[in-house]
């Protein structure tokens, strides 16, 4: 009876102190196959295997799902903190198909357990400058009285200048009403007061937070459009400025990402939709011009796009995440400038319709 219970006090021991470790495993497994898979991508010149390392592309939902295994019940433990950052760094972008057949956004419920984890017990704790970015990548708005929080009661000021930063980003999503904007420049502003030596990533926030001021002055709502050419698929040389008086719908996408099938549908649709009507599709993208020139002559892609293999246009419009959506009405000023998806229709129509609606 006693060499029963020891055995299980050992075994739950065992398995309680293991977390952390399988944790590491999974996050380590992950990051070695999306390093070897970049690698691959690279060197891989056939279309045909471009296109079977697309469909055997590493999952990062099925890596995730296993990670909140890990991570779920331990969440006010610090240990969990960078494994929390992880998981939502994974979970960003996913979709998932609900019950009613609609598509909505993944793993919902365990982002919620996280921020509320971190409300709860790790506002104050160092080092969770990088769970912060994690925030404001995942782009949800709701989360933004979490950082607010950080930025009021951790005793690092380097990490409040990153917290303000991430709020100046996920401000950014809500669009370019005075309010908002008044905001996100009080948050860079202490960004670069708080936290202008510190790196995210690779690159010092002062650095990042300049380009953001450069976005608001030049690539905000209501901004002319600077001017874009480069060469399509047939040689042509495509210009911006040459389209007044149209409605331009500027794509920046590339296939890496998991939900390149998505938007090509999607964006298939918006073509089909527009075609007889004063709108024009552009794409900008670094893909093979081959590869891209054989899916428009299939039809597989119906709009037509520049070839950006070195990312200048890409630089020049600060696009920092693929796809990336801009409006542009006849008159050549931004309408809409975000994600790709219903509110870029809406623009298009409500520009149609001579009634352009707010962000």
């Amino acid at each position: 009876m006693h060499k029963t219970l020891l055995l299980f006090l050992l075994l739950s021991a065992s398995h309680s102190h293991a977390s952390p470790t399988e944790s590491e495993r999974i996050k380590r497994g992950y990051e070695l196959a999306a390093e070897t898979w970049g690698l691959q991508w690279q060197i891989a010149t056939d279309p045909s295997e471009k296109q079977k390392l697309l469909e055997n592309r590493p999952d990062p939902s099925a890596s995730a799902t296993e990670l909140w295994r890990q991570i779920a019940p331990s969440l006010k433990e610090d240990w969990t903190i960078p494994y929390s950052t992880f998981f939502l760094g994974l979970a960003r972008n996913l979709s998932m198909v609900n019950l009613d057949g609609n598509t909505g956004t993944a793993f919902t419920e365990e982002r919620k357990r996280i921020f509320e984890a971190f409300v709860k017990n790790h506002t104050t704790k160092p080092g969770i400058a990088p769970f912060c970015i994690a925030i404001a990548d995942n782009g949800d708005t709701k989360s933004l009285h979490l950082l607010e929080k950080i930025m009021a009661e951790n005793p690092d000021e380097a990490i409040k200048g990153i917290a303000a930063f991430a709020a100046a980003m996920l401000l950014k999503t809500l669009g370019d009403a005075p309010e908002v904007m008044k905001k996100r420049l009080t948050y860079l502003r202490q960004a670069i007061i708080m936290a202008a030596d510190q790196t995210v990533g690779e690159i010092n926030v002062a650095d990042i937070v300049t380009n953001e001021l450069y976005v608001i002055r030049f690539l905000s709502k209501g901004r002319n459009a600077p001017d874009l050419s480069g060469t399509d698929v047939g040689g042509r040389i495509i210009r911006l400025s040459e389209m007044r008086g149209k409605t331009v719908i500027l794509l920046f996408w590339d296939a890496k990402s998991a939900e390149t099938d998505k938007f090509i549908g999607l964006t298939n649709a918006m073509a089909m939709k527009y075609s007889d009507k004063p709108v024009v599709i552009i794409g900008v993208t670094p893909e093979a011009l081959n590869r891209i020139r054989e899916l428009q002559a299939k039809e597989a892609i119906k709009w037509n796009n520049i070839i950006d293999s070195e990312d200048k246009l890409a630089k020049e419009y600060r696009i920092a995440v693929r796809p990336a959506a801009f409006v542009v009405s006849p008159e050549g000023k931004f309408e809409y400038i975000g994600l790709p998806g219903s509110f870029v229709e809406m623009t298009v129509d409500a520009l149609l319709a001579g009634d352009v609606p707010p962000q």
